[in-house]
């Protein structure tokens, strides 16, 4: 086991930070060799200016279980990790920091944890880091979003925030009988309401046969802007582009059981009919070229039913191409 317990509290380790070493010079380093390993208090006294990405760990299923999905997803962050550990170095000038220690849902209480991400989320954007939450359930989300409307709220008095979400499901199931991984964006949605803030949610891959008529109903109600997964290649620019320019800040939150499941295997629900990882790249680039504030979450990675981790493999790629797009990284 990566992670084990000491004294009935997670204690980190992080070999999965490991890889190939090609030496030392500037132009063959790889991530696992420049990554610093700090604590929350740490990151906190890194320098403001710098072009920095810190991830995050939400090591949780505990949304999944409670919505009766197929577990498996807890420790996805690990294997996300292990596949961002080779990747290269293309520009000294960014810094990549991990978060030692994975925020855990402890005794079955995820909207502590989803509190203590929100804090985490809002603290390390005061500090200018792009930050790239990994999970976990997608109940990340909630947490992720809370800490981006924390720091906006700091800094502005009517933040303008756009989820744009990835994903098979609409993910706005009723809560009445508790938060789970398909209840967050109802739960966005009635804050919004209650706070009179607006609720602007986009969702890109949706499935028919994945979602009732109610939660189709649902999404209509709250003006949720929805693409389904096979009109995917319709999408462009001129699609992702109003989304960018009316928000100030943009929630890019990434679901894996969008992918087809030949690319995804490893999810908590494999999709036959999803999309395919170069349409979403497309779309990717589009959204990640803007200068708008940008927060990133990936979730519902299930490594136990995964193929030579094809699925980490894969949103590890997709992550990686959007952060090097974001801090205009060239390749000419």
């Amino acid at each position: 086991m990566l992670l084990k317990l000491f004294n009935g509290k997670r204690r980190e380790n992080t070999m999965y930070w490991t890889g190939r070493c090609d030496g030392e010079e500037a132009d063959v380093l790889r991530i696992h060799q420049v990554v610093k390993k700090m604590t929350l208090d740490e990151l906190m006294e890194q320098k403001v200016e710098e072009k920095k990405i810190c991830f995050v760990s939400f090591n949780s299923e505990e949304g999944i279980r409670r919505n009766f999905g197929r577990l498996g997803a807890a420790e996805g962050w690990i294997h996300l990790k292990k596949a961002f550990a080779n990747f290269p170095v293309f520009d000294p000038d960014i810094h990549f920091y991990d978060l030692k220690t994975p925020i855990d849902v402890v005794n079955g209480d995820l909207e502590a944890a989803q509190y203590e991400l929100s804090m985490t989320v809002s603290m390390l954007k005061n500090k200018n880091f792009l930050v790239v939450c990994l999970g976990g359930g997608h109940d990340i989300a909630y947490g992720t979003y809370n800490g981006i409307l924390k720091y906006a709220q700091s800094k502005e008095l009517d933040p303008k925030i756009g989820i744009i979400s990835f994903d098979a499901h609409f993910d706005m199931r009723s809560y009445e009988k508790g938060a789970s991984s398909g209840t967050m964006f109802l739960q966005i949605a009635d804050d919004c309401e209650r706070e009179g803030r607006v609720f602007d949610y986009n969702v890109i891959g949706i499935q028919k046969f994945s979602n009732t008529k109610r939660l189709f109903d649902t999404a209509k109600h709250f003006g949720v802007n929805y693409y389904l997964a096979e009109d995917i290649s319709k999408l462009n620019e001129f699609n992702i582009d109003p989304i960018i320019k009316r928000n100030d800040h943009i929630h890019l939150t990434l679901c894996t059981d969008v992918f087809h499941i030949t690319c995804a295997p490893g999810v908590s629900a494999p999709q036959s009919f999803g999309i395919m990882p170069d349409e979403a790249m497309r779309l990717l680039n589009i959204i990640s070229s803007h200068t708008k504030d940008l927060t990133i979450d990936v979730a519902e990675i299930s490594p136990k039913f995964d193929f030579d981790d094809r699925t980490s493999r894969l949103m590890a790629n997709l992550i990686y191409q959007t952060i090097l797009n974001h801090f205009e990284v060239s390749f000419k």
